[in-house]
């Protein structure tokens, strides 16, 4: 596990280094003042992947927008923008998890027209982390 120290700095080298492992765009207010920066309102992090039942696919990490600017189509607009950045490369799907948790947001992404896979499809999402990582790759630490 990363300790949040670490963590900025990971961000930082895997997005914005040589090679980025992730893409980012962001939503932010304009500055009041010309010489003052925006004030960032969210953000859509994601990455590209392949599978090889239907292609070039991209992977929506997370999406966020701070609470008060929520309802704006702000969510939206970056949604839409990482669909086009996504069709730009060739994608055919966007793909995401959803807490089961967070009804608000599996409405609205049923809104926007996605289709939650686990019921439909019959797909699990899993994972394989932590002790569990290092075990199948060998590593007795």
């Amino acid at each position: 596990c990363l300790s949040a120290p670490f963590l900025p700095v990971v961000l930082r080298a895997d997005g914005f280094g040589g090679d980025p492992f992730y893409q980012c765009l962001i939503a932010e207010l304009a500055p009041e003042q010309e010489d003052k920066q925006g004030h960032l309102i969210g953000y859509a992090l994601f990455f590209f992947g392949y599978s090889v039942n239907t292609g070039r696919i991209v992977y929506l990490e997370n999406l966020y927008v701070v609470s008060e600017s929520r309802g704006r189509g702000i969510g939206k607009k970056l949604m839409s923008e990482v669909a086009k950045v996504a069709l730009a490369r060739g994608c055919v799907e966007m793909k995401f998890t959803v807490a089961e948790w967070n009804v608000r947001a599996l409405a609205w992404y049923r809104q926007l027209g996605a289709q939650d896979k686990t019921e439909a499809g019959g797909w699990h999402c899993m994972e394989l982390g932590g002790e569990a990582l290092h075990r199948l790759a060998g590593d007795r630490r």
